[in-house]
């Protein structure tokens, strides 16, 4: 007599699991060890306040007038992308820890894909943005930062979508590179790129072989999509919107092998 199973027996006793299966869950991990560590959202938050601060409030030239909004403003936009840029791409840079300590191999016996760990790792990381937006905009509000509404509401959004560049710098140098490199790393790539880019010193001051080269740094179309809210839309370009998917894709790609390498072992 044959006793054969039936696909439907099959698959209930093999039960098919989710690769995004304890994501939520991983996320809440990852925010809740920066959020509640007094000394990473202090740097995270400190990092773009003392720098707007520094060059952009209280100055002389605050309040000059610069597109839909003042001097201040577009400081206060430039130093919070860079503060984030330097923040993010260290917290992402931290797997360089956990592959040390083989963390990363535990992971890996969990149901979750290796594209859905760094999915998670960057929405907790962006979450993490999301607070230090808030707070440093907050800071430009009471310091003389005038934007209307509307740049407001535009702005903080573009910031987080281009701080994944960062965050992908810093995974692509966490997983890529040996943990005793991989800060060294990724604070080389962020911040030679923030001035090759722009973000530090406007790109008409620089000399014409460094404003040729800027377009093909990492940071340039971050730096160029920030401003779009205070300079207008109309200056938008593609290739601001190409040198940030171009970058962000390289470095996840890296990291993508340097996980999977790990864990394959």
């Amino acid at each position: 007599m044959s006793h054969s199973l039936t696909a439907e027996q099959i698959r209930s006793q093999n039960p098919v699991v989710r690769p995004n299966r304890g994501l939520g869950r991983f996320i809440w991990v990852l925010f809740s060890g920066v959020f509640f560590n007094p000394f990473n959202i202090g740097f995270a938050i400190l990092m773009p306040v003392i720098m707007y601060l520094m060059f952009g409030a209280n100055q002389e030239y605050s309040d000059f007038s610069v597109g839909n909004g003042n001097v201040a403003s577009q400081v206060l936009v430039s130093m919070t992308l860079f503060g984030m840029m330097m923040t993010t791409s260290s917290f992402a840079a931290n797997v360089s820890l956990e592959r040390a300590q083989g963390v990363s191999r535990l992971y890996a016996l969990t149901p979750m894909s290796a594209l859905f760990q760094l999915v998670g790792r960057m929405v907790a990381i962006l979450c993490v943005g999301c607070v230090v937006v808030l707070i440093t905009f907050g800071v430009g509000v009471a310091t003389g930062a005038s934007m209307s509404g509307v740049v407001w509401a535009q702005s903080a959004p573009i910031l987080l979508l281009v701080s994944t560049v960062g965050i992908a710098i810093g995974f692509g140098c966490g997983f890529a590179v040996r943990s005793d490199g991989a800060f060294a790393a990724t604070s080389a790539i962020v911040v030679l790129s923030a001035f090759g880019g722009g973000l530090t010193i406007p790109l008409d001051q620089m000399g014409a072989f460094f404003q040729s080269l800027a377009p093909w740094t990492p940071l340039w179309g971050a730096g160029q999509m920030v401003l779009l809210p205070i300079h207008g839309w109309e200056n938008f370009t593609p290739n601001m919107l190409v040198n940030v998917a171009i970058w962000a894709a390289l470095f996840i790609a890296l990291a993508v092998w340097g996980l999977r390498r790990d864990t394959g072992r």
